[in-house]
């Protein structure tokens, strides 16, 4: 349909931007969305590479896949993307997963399909006028943790739970600091069978002009260290 390829041609060159933009802090070079190339893996993670027809960039090789763990959501032409660098420079492993949404009214029946019981009560405390920001909230903070943990909507969706936190976080316990005032912390709880050996999913939330986003990170050691060293 012309909508949902222009919505996925916007995702696509949100996520070139946001590639380009990052390497070009860590490995100077002439970091274009014209050399960068994203791909989907077999299960429909998003990746990037150094475009097959590009010239080299700082050490890569046209074809090379790009040292970055990279989400992409799109909904109503916009677009949010999200990139990290996927390992730390003591071995630890990150994957990081966003999500857009439109603000819209959702039905008693899918929250109560869908949401966790605990999501349910956040939902329905809200006055009537926030219901909807709060329905929409707690799912793309779902689907923004079920693409760290690589399900996607193929697992129940209850086996995940993600609530506001409520107060501000602490940089140095929180793996994604909130950047300014606008970006807000939530916790995600989920079946520990679902990522043996896998440390705390954390996540930040705010809300556009009609939209509410979500970014999650995961890392399997405690702390989110920095790689390469010095990046922001």
């Amino acid at each position: 349909m012309p909508k949902r390829r222009a919505d996925w041609l916007l995702g696509r060159l949100t996520a070139k931007a946001v590639v380009a933009a990052a390497l070009a802090r860590v490995a100077p070079g002439d970091w274009t969305p014209g050399a960068i190339e994203i791909p989907s893996e077999p299960g429909g993670r998003p990746y990037a590479r150094l475009a097959p027809e590009a010239a080299p960039i700082a050490g890569f090789a046209p074809g090379e896949r790009l040292p970055v763990s990279l989400s992409i959501s799109h909904a109503e032409r916009h677009a949010l993307c999200a990139a990290t660098w996927p390992d730390g420079a003591d071995g630890a492993r990150r994957s990081i997963g966003v999500d857009l949404g439109l603000v819209e009214p959702r039905s008693p029946a899918f929250v109560e399909t869908f949401l966790t019981v605990p999501e349910q009560c956040f939902v329905e405390e809200g006055a009537a006028a926030e219901r909807a920001l709060r329905a929409n909230l707690v799912w793309c903070a779902k689907e923004a943790v079920l693409k760290v943990l690589g399900t996607g909507l193929r697992m129940d969706t209850r086996d995940v739970s993600c609530l506001p936190w409520p107060g501000r976080a602490d940089p140095t316990a929180w793996p994604l600091a909130p950047a300014d005032d606008s970006w807000r912390p939530f916790v995600a709880t989920y079946a520990s069978a679902l990522t043996p050996g896998e440390g705390p999913i954390r996540g930040i939330w705010r809300t556009f002009p009609g939209f509410v986003g979500a970014l999650a990170c995961g890392v399997t050691a405690p702390a989110m260290p920095q790689w390469p060293p010095g990046a922001p």
